[in-house]
């Protein structure tokens, strides 16, 4: 259940309609706050695109049903800085809930400022994070960045995921083999990438994960 959906408004109310929509279909708990950013300044596509969307989501009886609360903050774009700490304060509010981003409007300073500000949240739930493509009602996940920033590892774990290859799925036998390593050190280093979110295991072993393929093809050789 989501306690918080976050959006940003650009010159289309299209993207924030299909975010909320696809929020109530996954589940908003009683007074969940769904919460949209504009820019301070004056905009007459903005204001007309805000209003349509305030209309639609009066129709959907979201409000109504679950007591949902509806926000508008607008967030200054004259100073990047200011516009960050602004954002990040209402984010704060909502590092302990289970909560979703959507940057769904064409507004690249307004995007650009919720994702550095997500980033520098010390979030004790990590929310979701997806941005819609322009002109189309679709919606891409992002992987879990911040984790990707805050990873370290030993030598033999970059080692690791050195041989791994995408789509590949390896055992600690494998792994073994062609590292020279003990079999036991060998899956002990792959229980840890795996914890980080580096890997994905099944039956068959173990695979890198998309989180994983960014680590991988970030490190130097």
């Amino acid at each position: 259940m989501l306690d918080a959906l976050i959006m940003t408004l650009g010159f289309e109310p299209g993207p924030l309609i299909s975010s909320v929509a696809a929020a109530a279909a996954e589940g908003l708990s009683e007074k969940a706050r769904i919460i949209v950013l504009t820019a301070a300044f004056p905009d007459e596509r903005a204001e007309r695109a805000w209003l349509e969307f305030q209309k639609v989501f009066g129709m959907m009886g979201i409000a109504e049903k679950l007591g949902v609360k509806l926000e508008r903050h607008e967030i200054p774009l004259d100073d990047m800085t200011s516009a960050i700490l602004k954002i990040k304060r209402v984010l704060n509010e909502l590092r302990e809930k289970s909560a979703k981003i959507c940057i769904t409007g064409g507004m690249r300073a307004l995007g650009i400022a919720l994702f550095i500000s997500y980033l520098l949240v010390e979030w004790r739930k990590e929310p979701s994070l997806s941005i819609y493509l322009e002109g189309r009602a679709h919606a891409l996940s992002l992987p879990n960045i911040r984790s990707f920033l805050s990873i370290k590892l030993t030598k033999a774990q970059r080692d690791l995921l050195r041989l791994m290859e995408s789509g590949g799925v390896y055992t600690s036998s494998d792994l073994a083999d062609l590292t020279g390593r003990d079999r036991s050190t060998v899956y002990r280093g792959l229980q840890a990438l795996y914890k980080k979110g580096l890997l994905e295991k099944n039956e068959r072993g173990y695979k890198l994960s998309r989180l994983g393929e960014l680590v991988r093809d970030g490190m130097q050789s």
